[in-house]
């Protein structure tokens, strides 16, 4: 079980605890028996419930038709009631421990407290509460298998070549494919990314989430790409690491046209363009640490660059950190991803998300002369299968020489 599920049980059992002491020290003719204990029984249920759930989805085998029709569902539905858990059992205790504080409410207030007849019981918030989680994490899940957004952006370069002027590229970044999207998901998104009719492809890393050997599955949707004249490139990102066999992977990836660059740089041989793509350490997020070694780009360690003098040069890296020195090394544009937004964003405020305790840029463009930084949602979820406010999207940058007024308000939600 892991250190996450374990933290939730301790927190659960603290709850246990702090409830009897409450219903006992606190309760007596003080808040309406019949409906505090009904949330109570409601409460555990569910806890239960969850608890079963976790033992059993840890065994389930790392099969992508599994994890799409049984695993994912399932953990919608069991982290729906993690969320709900929080909030009922904030309005459990909380009407426990604040009755002798509020007595009746005043008139016009919710009667929450109330010991007699009220038409909201504790019972009914916490009905509600469970409507509004369940909703809001289905809600999610859906959005999370339709269409991705496709997020329109300019790039202004004054030293754009000419032959460069008008350049599509689609950025495309955490599949996830195995634990956090299966095949069709795959098929439906590089289908999407085929019809904006792009002039170059870039993947910016967590293709894979589980066993080295899903790469294969690759083969077939990448054939939708076929036609994209400068070809498609990418970057390992920390999952793919974590298969164990990247090397596996980065030779099932070339034997469908997905060309991976590990530590090196490439010149295009159809365009003045350079790719430098940085490998990704695969150290584990602690504490929502990011990966320390990965606030600088050594670009002295990349075989092959800089490259032809003049070239429009891009630096592919899967987690966004090292923009000062990308912007030293005069790099034109920086594609990165990792952060999906956040997966859970603020309303109106996109940029105020989970991942803002990890990483300085997160979500959306951001410029540092001469480089412009372009940070992908993403296309699948990881850890919980649902997005809310961070949805997928397929990135389409178009280059240009012309001015582009505000580029950091460019991509955001």
């Amino acid at each position: 079980m892991t250190p996450f599920r374990l933290a939730l049980l301790g927190l659960f059992a603290i709850g246990q605890l702090t409830a009897w002491f409450l219903w006992n020290k606190r309760l007596k003719g003080l808040v309406a028996r019949s409906s505090v204990k009904t949330a109570y029984i409601l409460i555990n249920l569910t806890a239960a419930i969850a608890i079963a759930q976790m033992y059993v989805l840890e065994r389930i085998p790392p099969d992508p038709f599994l994890w799409s029709y049984l695993y994912r569902p399932a953990l919608t539905w069991e982290f729906a009631h993690v969320m709900w858990l929080a909030v009922a059992a904030a309005l459990y205790l909380g009407s426990i421990a604040l009755a002798p504080i509020i007595g009746r409410p005043p008139k016009g207030l919710p009667q929450l407290f109330r010991a007699k007849k009220s038409r909201l019981t504790v019972f009914h918030w916490i009905f509600m509460a469970w409507l509004v989680c369940l909703g809001a994490a289905y809600y999610g899940y859906w959005v999370q298998l339709g269409p991705a957004n496709v997020k329109r952006i300019t790039v202004s370069s004054p030293n754009l070549p000419p032959e460069l002027e008008g350049l599509r590229i689609v950025h495309l970044s955490d599949f996830h494919y195995g634990l956090g999207s299966d095949y069709l998901d795959l098929e439906r998104r590089l289908l999407q990314a085929a019809a904006l009719k792009p002039d170059l492809v870039i993947m910016t890393g967590d293709l894979l989430d589980s066993k080295a050997t899903l790469a294969r599955d690759f083969r077939e949707p990448l054939k939708r790409l076929e036609g994209v004249p400068l070809g498609v490139y990418g970057v390992l990102g920390n999952h793919d690491v974590y298969t164990g066999q990247p090397n596996e992977e980065v030779r099932l990836l070339l034997t469908g046209g997905l060309k991976i660059l590990r530590d090196e740089a490439i010149s295009l041989p159809k365009a003045p363009i350079t790719l430098v793509g940085f490998d990704d350490s695969g150290a584990r997020s602690v504490f929502y640490k990011p990966d320390p070694a990965g606030d600088t780009l050594n670009f002295k360690a990349i075989k092959g660059y800089p490259g032809p003098p003049g070239n429009y040069l891009i630096v592919i890296r899967h987690r966004p950190q090292g923009l000062v020195d990308a912007a030293q090394a005069k790099a034109d544009l920086y594609l990165a991803g990792h952060t999906h937004g956040g997966q859970f964003q603020f309303p109106f405020w996109p940029r105020l998300n989970v991942m803002t305790f990890s990483y300085q840029f997160t979500q959306g463009t951001y410029y540092l002369a001469p480089t412009t930084l372009i940070i992908s949602n993403g296309l699948a979820a990881a850890g919980l299968p649902f997005r809310l406010g961070a949805w997928p999207e397929i990135g389409l940058i178009t280059l240009t020489s012309r001015p582009v007024a505000n580029p950091e308000d460019q991509g955001l939600n």
